[in-house]
């Protein structure tokens, strides 16, 4: 995986990426959230269960903007637990880092990712 996930078109965005839809006000919040989700559970389709930590403005508004609802949705909400932390990730404002274990409770990966917006994904360096 590449440490750019945010697509470009040369001269001008697609009209996929210019004209998205998701739940909530914010795509930020809402679309990267999602996205970042089906990316992590395709790498730990057989996670016990997930813990994914929420930074900056993604935890200051999250609820409001229905963060924790987009990442439940995909993850399931019963075997995902989302925290609210009050640090800032120099990188970007918008931070998650998602995490899963199996069933002994064993850390199986971890992922930092941030919600640049539009849906867009982008990995620190």
């Amino acid at each position: 995986m590449g440490k750019n996930l945010v697509t470009k078109t040369p001269g001008m965005e697609a009209l996929d990426q210019l004209f998205r839809i998701g739940n909530g006000p914010s795509s930020s919040h809402s679309m990267g959230p999602t996205r970042a989700s089906e990316i992590f559970l395709a790498r730990n389709e057989k996670a016990a269960r997930f813990r994914v930590t929420l930074y900056g403005s993604l935890s200051a508004t999250g609820r409001g903007h229905f963060t924790d609802q987009a990442i439940t949705d995909i993850l399931g909400a019963d075997r995902t637990e989302i925290v609210w932390s009050d640090e800032v990730k120099p990188f970007h404002p918008n931070g998650m880092e998602f995490r899963s274990y199996d069933a002994t409770d064993q850390l199986t990966d971890s992922w930092t990712v941030f919600s640049v917006g539009g849906g867009a994904l982008a990995e620190e360096g």
